[in-house]
């Protein structure tokens, strides 16, 4: 009679087979999962072509793997750009909105096209005063489907005629330029005529609502230049940047702004918003809706964090010898 053989399980050796199994099959089944849920879209919109915004855009993804989000598993990330052609914008925004992103993030004036868009959840990043613009009722309750990070504050533009003082201490005639509709101009021109005449200065406020007025005002200040300008930031100025730095290079006056971006085009100084820290903030908001929230759960906050650029190079250009204890001040000097 042949033996019979049977197979015995110690109770060990049957919790170990079935947790074995278990996780094979638990493996198989996120794996499965992982590859069918597909990555969050999420959709950028600039009017300034995406090269010149390039830092801002990366300050934005550097956000977002901070956030936990990997480009190409967790999100895919849609920019778009109108080229520097505000008449385009509409067209860029009906293709982004065509896309279907889960959240769209407006980079500057861009959000002025995204007003009609209901369905998606809007994140900006604004130079302006999003209650004088009509993007919200309020900044801790956002009013409507948008909500992000103003890089305005009023106190900057008294600050930066301090700056002027102690950079050129003899400047008394001193032309603010800028776009006049910009949300919030009103406040900044009035806080910079108040320190200027705290200071002794002269200063006349003159309007540039676009390139072409920048141009014209520029030529005329050429036959009696001013002993410095104060350019308000705003995307106007940051469009005539180069322009309004290298006339100040030609007539040998300082010139001042808001953002680093001028004073690496060859302005003087810059003191105002650390922006790639503001875009980097963007992605907190972006993740945040990700997950579930509506823009109305998410208060709009300010820039709270700031930094002082000096240009040295340009300084010597223009025969100003800065010192020491403003440079002690800067955040970043350029050689």
């Amino acid at each position: 009679m042949k033996p019979s053989w049977r197979l015995v399980f110690s109770p060990i050796l049957l919790v170990s087979l079935v947790l074995v199994i278990s996780l094979v099959l638990f493996g198989s089944s996120a794996q499965a999962q992982q590859a069918a849920r597909k990555p969050a879209r999420i959709g950028w919109v600039s009017v300034f072509p995406l090269a010149q915004v390039a830092s801002y855009l990366g300050a934005f993804r550097s956000g977002l793997a901070a956030e936990g989000y990997v480009e190409g598993r967790d999100v895919e990330v849609l920019a778009r750009s109108a080229d520097g052609k505000p008449e385009r914008l509409s067209a860029v925004v009906d293709e982004l909105v065509g896309l279907k992103p889960d959240v769209i993030i407006s980079q500057g004036t861009a959000i002025f096209g995204l007003l009609g868009v209901t369905e998606i959840p809007v994140v900006y990043g604004f130079s302006g005063d999003p209650v004088a613009a009509e993007l919200t009722d309020s900044l801790a309750r956002p009013s409507r489907n948008l909500t992000g990070v103003s890089f305005m504050a009023i106190e900057l533009n008294e600050k930066r005629l301090d700056l002027l003082r102690m950079a050129a201490p003899q400047a008394r005639r001193v032309v603010l330029m800028g776009d006049p509709v910009h949300p919030g101009a009103d406040l900044e021109i009035a806080a910079s005529q108040a320190m200027a005449r705290r200071l002794g200065m002269e200063l006349r406020w003159v309007p540039t609502r676009n390139v072409q007025e920048v141009s014209e005002l520029l030529a005329s200040l050429a036959k009696n230049p001013p002993d410095a300008l104060v350019v308000l930031p705003d995307s106007v100025m940051l469009a005539s940047r180069n322009q309004v730095a290298a006339f100040a290079s030609e007539h040998r006056i300082p010139a001042l702004s808001g953002w680093s971006m001028f004073a690496r085009s060859g302005g003087l100084l810059t003191f105002g918003p650390r922006l790639e820290e503001s875009f980097k903030r963007l992605a907190y908001y972006a993740a945040r809706i990700l997950k579930g929230a509506k823009p109305s759960e998410l208060p709009v906050e300010r820039s709270s964090e700031f930094e002082l650029v000096l240009n040295l190079k340009t300084a010597r250009q223009i025969g100003l010898t800065l010192p020491d204890s403003l440079i002690a001040l800067a955040d970043e000097v350029i050689e």
